[in-house]
C-alpha cells in the first residue's frame, strides 16, 4: 500500500504539463472520454495544496499453494511478480491511475508515490 493525498478541489483544464503526466502513466486519450480527470488547485481549506485528506492505493497479491511453493523454492521477485501479474494481481501505479480517472487525486501524486512501480 502506498498512501496518496485525497484530490480536494481541482480544475479539469489539461495543461501541457498536465498532458505529460497522463502519457507518463500511459494513460490513453480514449481513457478521458469518461474519465474526472482533476489539477489540484489549492484553496485555504486545503492550504494551497489541492488535496485534502489521505486515500491508500492498493497492490494485493493473493498467495496460492503454488505461489507458496515458488517462495519455499526461492524464486526470483520477478518470477513472484509475473505469477502475480498472471493471477490478475493490479500494480500500485495501475490502482493510482483508476484514482486519477475517476477524480479522486492527481496524476502528479501518483507519479511520485509509484517511481519505483513503473511496470
Amino acid at each position: 500500500m502506498a498512501d496518496g493525498h485525497r484530490h480536494g478541489r481541482g480544475t479539469s483544464d489539461i495543461t501541457p504539463s498536465h498532458a505529460a503526466q497522463l502519457r507518463a502513466l500511459n494513460i490513453e486519450p480514449g481513457q478521458l472520454a469518461d474519465a474526472q480527470v482533476m489539477n489540484a488547485a489549492g484553496c485555504e481549506e486545503c492550504r494551497g495544496t489541492g488535496y485534502k485528506g489521505r486515500m491508500g492505493i492498493f497492490e494485493i497479491f493473493v498467495i496460492d499453494d503454488n505461489v507458496r511453493h515458488m517462495i519455499n523454492d526461492r524464486q526470483s521477485t520477478l518470477r513472484l511478480r509475473q505469477r502475480a501479474r498472471e493471477l490478475g494481481m493490479r500494480t500500485l501505479r495501475e490502482d493510482g491511475v483508476r484514482k486519477v480517472l475517476a477524480g479522486l487525486t492527481s496524476a502528479e501524486e501518483v507519479i511520485s508515490i509509484t517511481l519505483g512501480d513503473v511496470n
